[in-house]
């Protein structure tokens, strides 16, 4: 035989209606300045970090130990912002092709903006056949001495008038890869972290080589001249993000 369910008192009960009272009252509390400003937290869209900082890399090329700029100048590729920036071992025969290189770099114009066709754009602007596409792989140290992980793509980019040695990647305050949809995945850990944007910056190192050369043997100096190129975007663009 299954026992009577005993009833609530009506003391219980009042005690209870209280307690939902005083919550509903505390949301109200809460809630109301967004109801009145009309911002809610989750309608402004997560924002990237010191957007202004990133964008001075247009007019300030990086400073890379070792190495002299001799030029640098603002491009418009496909409608967007370059820097293009040409540098020269600080010692060494300047006559020697492994000496010298050029780095076109695209910071993020705006918070919603992201990369995507940055590859397409330089290999249509430059009229490149492309070869031996491969990828190489390095590593950096942030300022806690972590090793940060990085992906490139690396081709030979055969034109008209000149051969390069190409390595391209989107560089991010943790790491980098060439792909859009590594940064994607980045991003989104970022704003479910930190509820900010991951910033980036399309790199992409020219190295002069002999005509139709191979390039396999300029993978060392590529490496080296990456892992200072992210160094310094983690030191300045990144450093306060």
């Amino acid at each position: 035989m299954s026992e009577a369910v005993k009833p609530i008192s009506r003391g219980k009960q009042f005690v209870q209606w209280g307690l939902i009272a005083v919550l509903a009252a505390i949301i109200a509390i809460a809630t109301l300045p967004h109801y009145v400003s009309g911002q809610w937290p989750w309608s402004a869209p997560p924002k990237v970090p010191q957007i202004n900082q990133l964008r001075t890399l247009i007019e300030t090329p990086l400073v890379l130990p070792g190495w002299e700029r001799t030029f640098h100048q603002e491009v418009s590729i496909s409608g967007n912002s370059w820097s293009l920036a040409e540098y020269h071992m600080a010692e060494g025969d300047s006559a020697d092709q492994t000496s010298s290189f050029a780095l076109l770099l695209r910071p993020q114009p705006w918070h919603d903006d992201k990369p995507g066709v940055e590859w397409v754009d330089l290999v249509g602007a430059q009229g490149w056949q492309v070869n031996d596409l491969h990828h190489l792989r390095f590593s950096v140290t942030d300022s806690n001495d972590a090793a940060l992980q990085l992906t490139t793509r690396y081709f030979r980019g055969l034109g008209e008038d000149a051969t390069f040695a190409v390595m391209q990647w989107y560089a991010w305050p943790t790491g980098g890869h060439p792909s859009p949809g590594k940064w994607f995945w980045a991003d989104q850990m970022r704003q479910w972290s930190q509820r900010e944007r991951m910033p980036w910056v399309a790199v992409s190192l020219l190295l002069p080589i002999e005509p139709v050369g191979d390039i396999r043997p300029y993978s060392e100096t590529a490496i080296a001249i990456g892992q200072a190129v992210q160094t310094s975007l983690m030191q300045s663009a990144f450093s306060k993000i």
